[in-house]
């Protein structure tokens, strides 16, 4: 073996150790991970495959025992085909990263990079047969033939998409973003030109390691940072809603109602604790959960709430479970907040107060949990009358998108009363 190859085994194999290690310590960390993490692994996971299948291909070259002949088949054929999906991926990643920065991009460039990826493993495919990309010989050693250019031209192209993908939502991204994004396209573009020039340097997969390193640099340090800000927000944003739900006046109210019924009505009195204890111990779990919790626990949780509010208004507040369905996840302190929400601000300030319903179903692809009153009303597009200033509701919303992707939507008419509706796709609801 030459020297070239003896340096080629020895980057690649350095290049292959170093991106396993990222992808482990990545792997370790958290194991709640965001998409654009879990393809930034991806990408890693298929360069570090290049990097061993090349490695292996000049290790194996030019011995005749049948283990390396088909090492040096196998190698190739995975160092061609592992490529063209190296740069669908990437282009998720690309289109991924900058969805989430805001700007409306479609899933059309990550469409037509698969297709370009998959025609251009097709035509690999076929050159095993007639041999236009490149020859095996009697002696085990790789040969480039006529037609190899068009192979590296496939990556060129597809590289150039990303490069257009970059260009057109670079006012997106910040100066540190672009340049990283960059690297991984300039840099083996460059290396593909290099290695199509000079015959027996491989470049090209050591370049994307080391753009992709430029993308941990850059960007995935930084998202990881925003993520576990976006976790500690997350975790303030649940105390600050089980704080609220315990408003002075509603225990000072519980309380009072407790203390009349002890003179009047002992047995009831006795049912209200039990009601009152119920709902404290709901919020402080409700603390501690850091993941979704069966919705009959949460479900639960709101009827102690309901009942001593019904000791409290008496006929005024009317209350149907519509409940058939239980059996799925949800954030805790999702539901009782807009139930809440719905007797303070919707029927109780009626005179003649009214009825307060709360239904599940299932779809084909969701698990709804509907909040339907008929108090007052509101426009949602305003603030409430009763100046002051309402967080619960957009904390909800905020930790249902978050904890599951579930959307939080409300209808009201003035006069005719509201219905809140969450919204929780299956997968994320299933047990």
């Amino acid at each position: 073996m030459s020297t070239t190859g003896y340096i080629n085994i020895s980057l690649e194999l350095f290049g292959g150790l170093l991106s396993l290690i990222f992808i482990l310590s990545l792997s370790l960390g958290s194991l709640k991970k965001e998409r654009l993490e879990r393809l930034y692994i991806r990408v890693l996971s298929i360069n570090t495959i290049l990097l061993f299948s090349d490695a292996a291909a000049w290790i194996f070259k030019g011995h005749p025992d049948r283990f390396s002949f088909w090492m040096v088949r196998i190698a190739n054929f995975l160092v061609f085909t592992f490529g063209y999906i190296l740069l669908a991926v990437f282009t998720d990643y690309l289109v991924c990263f900058v969805s989430g920065k805001g700007a409306g991009i479609s899933r059309a460039p990550s469409r037509l990079m698969w297709w370009l990826a998959l025609s251009a493993i097709v035509l690999v495919a076929i050159s095993q047969y007639n041999h236009m990309y490149y020859l095996i010989d009697s002696h085990n050693v790789y040969h480039r033939q006529r037609w190899f250019w068009i192979s590296q031209i496939y990556g060129i192209i597809c590289m150039l998409i990303n490069g257009a993908i970059l260009a057109r939502y670079r006012k997106y991204l910040s100066r540190k973003e672009l340049a990283g994004l960059a690297a991984y396209i300039l840099m083996p573009v460059i290396a593909m030109l290099v290695q199509m020039l000079i015959y027996g340097i491989a470049v090209l997969y050591i370049a994307t390691t080391v753009s992709a390193l430029c993308i941990y640099i850059s960007i995935q340090v930084e998202q990881s940072r925003k993520f576990s800000q976006e976790e500690l927000e997350l975790e303030k944003s649940r105390t600050a809603i089980m704080l609220s739900q315990i408003h002075p006046h509603f225990l000072y109210n519980s309380l009072s109602v407790i203390k009349g019924l002890c003179q009047t009505d002992p047995r009831q009195a006795e049912l209200a604790v039990d009601h009152f204890s119920g709902f404290l111990r709901g919020n402080l779990d409700s603390l501690t959960a850091g993941s979704p919790i069966p919705f009959s626990q949460e479900l639960s949780h709101t009827r102690h709430y309901l009942e001593l509010e019904q000791m409290r208004f008496g006929h005024r507040l009317n209350v149907i479970y519509d409940t058939p369905v239980t059996d799925f996840l949800i954030p805790p302190l999702t539901l009782q907040p807009i139930v809440e929400n719905a007797v303070r601000h919707g029927i109780v300030k009626r005179e003649e107060g009214g009825t307060l319903t709360v239904a599940t179903a299932l779809t084909s692809d969701a698990y709804t949990v509907t909040v339907t009153d008929d108090g007052v009303g509101f426009d949602p597009s305003g603030p409430l009358q009763d100046g002051k200033k309402h967080i619960g509701i957009q904390n909800v919303r905020k930790r249902l998108q978050a904890q599951c992707s579930a959307s939080l939507t409300i209808r009201s008419v003035r006069g005719c009363g509201t219905t809140a509706m969450i919204t929780l796709p299956r997968k994320a609801g299933e047990k």
